[in-house]
């Protein structure tokens, strides 16, 4: 604007101003970080469970310029899984930065923090979603058996760090005193998904022409989206959420980086 005020003829400062009110209305400007509450129904996390179904008690999402940042809570029967799931928007310089372990995400969620847990190892899969990572764990003083789980997908290669841009990490909690065997373990894990990666969805808010769809339909304004975010942080009153939350791990790089940029 301080351009238009130092000599831009009429029709040059009109066309400037239109400019500005036209990006005012694409996805990527102003407010630039948004949290809202979305249905059950919508969202990108699917996870299907004997105690806990597609629906969860609570979706939240989050999005700005470079990311969306969607947490889920699945509860019923004596279980508990809380799933984070980020990704970016298809045509940016964006990658995350995700330097985490399992155990580092399980301790970090409110329903495992400060608990006593005995570990086992981790184990690679193959998934709907591409390779993942699991960890069993026991909470002792729940009496709980768990599984701790993690996947980043797609790594950019204009990155030079070759750095991934989908990232999913959780953890599901049994009932106290159920046991898992392996098998149910892996089959816990292959009922994770996505709207339109592993299932069809005309539902879907895709990483190209509407990335920020689903939370600018439920967008509830400032005091909505701190709400919306205290939710994820700390759940509602309850035992789940994560403190960390939106994460905010993407991060721009250089696609020249050593072939003649910076």
């Amino acid at each position: 604007m301080k351009a238009i005020d130092r000599g831009l003829s009429p029709l040059v400062a009109v066309a400037a101003v239109g400019a500005l009110a036209a990006c005012a209305d694409l996805s990527y400007g102003p407010p630039y970080e948004r949290t809202a509450e979305l249905p059950p129904d919508k969202g990108l996390i699917l996870f299907k469970a004997d105690h806990v179904g597609e629906r969860p008690a609570r979706r939240i999402q989050y999005s700005d310029n470079e990311q969306r940042v969607e947490y889920t809570l699945y509860r019923g029967g004596g279980a508990q899984a809380e799933f984070v799931y980020m990704e970016r928007p298809y045509n940016l310089n964006v990658a995350f930065n995700f330097p985490y372990t399992i155990a580092d995400r399980v301790g970090s969620w409110n329903y495992s923090k400060g608990q006593a847990v005995q570990w086992e190892r981790a184990t690679r899969i193959d998934t709907r979603l591409g390779e993942m990572f699991y960890r069993p764990y026991r909470m002792t003083a729940r009496n709980q058996t768990c599984i701790g789980v993690s996947g980043e997908w797609d790594r950019d290669p204009r990155d030079w760090r070759q750095r991934h841009t989908r990232i999913m990490f959780g953890y599901y909690c049994a009932p106290a005193g159920q046991e898992l065997s392996r098998d149910r373990m892996v089959s816990l894990i292959g009922g994770l998904g996505l709207k339109g990666v592993t299932e069809r969805s005309d539902d879907y808010a895709d990483t190209v022409y509407n990335f920020h769809r689903d939370v600018a339909a439920n967008f509830a304004g400032p005091d909505g989206s701190l709400k919306a975010t205290e939710i994820a942080r700390n759940g509602a009153g309850d035992s789940a959420g994560v403190a960390d939350y939106p994460f905010r791990l993407a991060q721009y790089y250089n696609p020249y980086y050593g072939r003649g940029g910076n």
